[in-house]
């Protein structure tokens, strides 16, 4: 049974719409570290759907609904960015949001911090929940945290973002004037790999930039220092 009432102009979507909305959800929650083919995605994962988009949105936000809702996980992402990217960002229709409300939730019970919304899912969950997206421990206290003091002058690596051997590597130093900076060290830019240095924050005290930079992570990246590692709230994703 649909749980959506068809119209007459919405047409069956193809046998295996489940899982390319699943091999679309994995890609554009993660471009990188998928599989998927870039060049593949339009003419494989969206393109097929675009006529029936263009011609029945309503139509074609509920025969989609209906092939996604039941199964869960990545599809429901991708059926939600499929409508999102063929009917446009400003569409609405309850069959829409049943999906994308259904998507988040598969984020938020996995584990991912909502740092990983695009800001416009981030506003629909706040428009449409009063609950907390997740609840992480809460800040360690000076004393708890213990954090050696730095030396003068002294440059202090606490985080790597990824095993990539040119990945971004964070540091602490002493703020030009007064206080505390995190430093980015890593490549100039896509296409110039000569690495540079610049400052990403400040604050007046190591605990409160530890506690800046662990509000800024959400969950654990690749490398993180064991004085830092307090700071961050939540524990890796799931996904």
């Amino acid at each position: 049974m649909a749980l959506f009432p068809r119209t007459p102009r919405a047409t069956p979507l193809p046998d295996d719409v489940v899982s390319r909305m699943e091999r679309f959800g994995r890609f554009e929650f993660d471009p990188v570290g998928t599989d998927i083919d870039a060049s593949d995605v339009w003419g494989e994962l969206q393109a097929p759907f675009l006529p029936l988009a263009q011609s029945d949105p309503q139509g074609f936000a509920r025969v989609l609904a209906d092939a996604v809702l039941p199964v869960g996980g990545f599809a429901l992402f991708g059926a939600a960015r499929t409508i999102w990217n063929l009917v446009g960002s400003d569409f609405s229709s309850p069959a829409y949001d049943a999906v994308r409300m259904a998507a988040l939730e598969f984020f938020r019970a996995n584990g991912v911090p909502n740092n990983r919304l695009s800001a416009d899912d981030w506003r629909f969950w706040q428009a449409n929940r009063s609950e907390p997206w997740l609840v992480g421990r809460p800040r360690p206290t000076a004393e708890e945290a213990g954090i050696t003091p730095l030396a003068p002058g002294e440059t202090r690596r606490i985080a790597q973002i990824t095993e990539a051997p040119d990945s971004n590597v964070l540091y602490v130093a002493p703020a030009h004037g007064r206080g505390f900076r995190a430093v980015i060290d890593g490549p100039t830019s896509d296409t110039d790999s000569a690495r540079t240095r610049f400052d990403w924050m400040s604050a007046d005290t190591l605990h409160d930039l530890y506690a800046r930079i662990g509000e800024a992570f959400q969950t654990p990246v690749h490398w993180v220092a064991d004085e830092l590692r307090p700071f961050v709230p939540l524990p890796p994703s799931r996904l």
